[in-house]
């Protein structure tokens, strides 16, 4: 498969590598300095090549739209009509920066809409799909997990079911397993389940700092529910 990625930041850094692992062709592209893809590069190996913004968006059959919220317009901006048609995958969550340089929830925001939902608006026709927002860059090398017997789920949501099953399959591809949340709305909620993760880190563990070994999963019990009879 050809997959553009926007941006290769932390985290499209680590799917590129599974991605290419898996056998996938990339064009990685840099919002800032693109010295800083060399490391990433000499990994990918020749499975990729960089390009500029535009030209990982026209190269690829699928897209990752891995961007810092703020930098979002720049980024439709350079890109433009490249997106048309494509499966874009977005990875993001609607933060901002405080003046001290804190990342914060835009909360007002998130009540009425999703960046899921903004990015659809701003690229109609692209086929938007929601994945990838609640793990930590780090816990998105799939060895993290390794001696973990419950692997992390990643939710996708789209209006889009062929564009849901490509990014299962990328998913898989990436060593997690794929969990279909629904419509692209469902986004809000997935959303939502970030600042619940920041909530859990804050309260049950040690902070803030233990969210980056922190996932959401489904289990499915097996060999299934006890069910007791009930008496009316």
């Amino acid at each position: 498969m050809k997959i553009g990625i926007l941006n290769a930041g932390n985290i499209g850094g680590r799917l590129a590598r599974a991605w290419a692992a898996a056998g996938h062709d990339l064009v990685v592209a840099k919002d800032g300095e693109a010295r800083k893809l060399g490391p990433l590069l000499e990994d990918l190996g020749d499975r990729a090549r960089f390009g500029t913004i535009r030209e990982a968006a026209a190269f690829g059959d699928v897209v990752l739209f891995s961007v810092y919220w703020p930098r979002v317009g720049a980024i439709v901006e350079a890109a433009r009509d490249a997106l048309d048609g494509k499966i874009v995958i977005e990875t993001m969550n609607p933060l901002g920066v405080t003046a001290d340089f804190n990342h914060v929830h835009d909360l007002a925001f998130m009540r009425d809409g999703s960046t899921s939902e903004d990015l659809q608006r701003r690229l109609p026709r692209a086929r938007i799909v929601k994945a990838f927002n609640l793990l930590a860059a780090p816990a998105l090398d799939a060895a993290a997990w390794a001696e973990v017997p419950a692997k992390p789920s990643i939710f996708f949501a789209s209006d889009d079911a062929g564009a849901g099953d490509v990014t299962r399959r990328l998913i898989g591809d990436a060593g997690f397993k794929a969990v279909n949340a629904g419509p692209l709305q469902v986004a809000r909620q997935l959303e939502q389940l970030g600042v619940l993760l920041h909530h859990i880190a804050e309260h049950e563990f040690a902070g803030e700092a233990d969210l980056v070994r922190l996932a959401f999963t489904v289990v499915e019990a097996k060999p299934g529910p006890v069910m007791r009879e009930r008496i009316a």
